[in-house]
């Protein structure tokens, strides 16, 4: 019988939530490096030639979404070489709690895309400085990944909140459900780099700020093309520093608070100790 200690904070997943021993430990091989530069090289390309105007998805021209789709075919193919070197499976468990996340978190965003104009209207004397808030719309993805511990916990946990919100009236419409989905990946590959070893504050953080690099990145292009550059700059860092701050602590204590209400019980994140 051995002990592995496990704080609520997150140092490592513990039995049947414990990665693969295989991955402890190991850094990325040859060809997975190759995947994760192949990836970023890829989402670059399609960045740089871009889209075509035609045809429309839920009426909106391809070449509107180039941004998008650039990044989610970079940040995925990051995502899926880290879940690979991870082998952590998912239970039934995992899956219900993410779902229950995901849902949570969509009334949480609706409601955070009802107070936005008022929330950011004292901004409005810098442009840019509107990004200091969008750490909010981050909370669900990140806060998934904290307490899920496994691949793809917070894409998925991001794109139910952010589908929910979309279906239930915001002032974007579709673009909800992409924005949801890339910074959920913003998130996720910051996880998938660290090969879902460790869940700590500082884990946390880079989480919350690779969020918001996503969504910084997504809002400079799509809604604020017209910034100059040192403006978008200014404006992706706003948004890495509230998706660190208020995504990435905020999800942190979050998960430190229902590990201590013992609602976490059934997974790693609400174990402080297991013996096995």
């Amino acid at each position: 019988m051995s002990t592995t200690e496990n704080t609520a904070g997150g140092a490592r997943a513990t039995g049947p939530d414990r990665p693969d021993v295989r991955a402890a430990g190991r850094r990325l091989t040859t060809l997975e490096v190759v995947g994760v530069t192949g990836s970023v090289l890829l989402g670059a390309v399609v960045w740089a030639v871009g889209l075509p105007s035609s045809p429309t998805l839920f009426g909106t021209p391809l070449s509107e979404l180039t941004v998008p789709v650039a990044l989610l075919v970079a940040l995925t193919g990051v995502c899926v070489v880290g879940a690979a070197a991870a082998r952590s499976a998912w239970r039934v468990v995992h899956i219900v709690v993410a779902s229950v996340l995901g849902v949570a978190g969509g009334f949480f965003l609706w409601g955070v895309a009802v107070v936005w104009e008022p929330l950011t209207k004292p901004l409005s004397f810098y442009p840019p400085a509107a990004a200091l808030a969008v750490g909010l719309f981050l909370v669900p993805g990140v806060l998934g990944g904290l307490v899920v511990r496994k691949p793809g916990a917070a894409v998925y946990t991001e794109l139910v909140a952010a589908l929910l919100e979309a279906l239930l009236g915001n002032q974007w419409g579709f673009s909800t459900v992409y924005y949801g989905l890339v910074e959920g990946l913003g998130a996720e590959v910051v996880l998938a780099v660290l090969l879902y070893r460790t869940f700590g504050v500082v884990a946390a953080l880079g989480a919350g700020a690779g969020a918001g690099v996503a969504a910084g990145v997504l809002d400079s292009f799509v809604y604020f093309p017209s910034f100059s550059a040192a403006s978008k700059a200014v404006y992706i860092g706003f948004a890495a520093a509230s998706g660190a701050v208020v995504a990435g602590l905020g999800a942190w204590a979050l998960t430190r608070a229902l590990a201590t209400s013992g609602a976490l019980a059934p997974l790693a994140s609400g174990r402080t100790r297991e013996l096995v």
